[in-house]
């Protein structure tokens, strides 16, 4: 673990040393790629759910 936080201190030393436009273009994409992929695993929870909820209202016409 000591590993991970010492490279970790190395990165953010170095991302800081950077000026705001370099500093921009190397984060965004990171920023991007993380916000991509929890709409993607938010979005396929949301469509499971609402398939689940549509399941049990049909079932629950069903039984009447």
């Amino acid at each position: 673990m000591g590993g991970i936080l010492n490279w970790w201190d190395g990165v953010e030393l170095w991302l800081s040393g950077l000026g705001f436009v370099a500093q921009t273009v190397v984060v965004m994409p990171v920023v991007l790629l993380l916000a991509y992929g929890a709409a993607v695993v938010l979005d396929g929870a949301l469509g499971n759910g609402i398939r689940l909820l549509n399941r049990a209202r049909h079932a629950e016409e069903d039984e009447s």
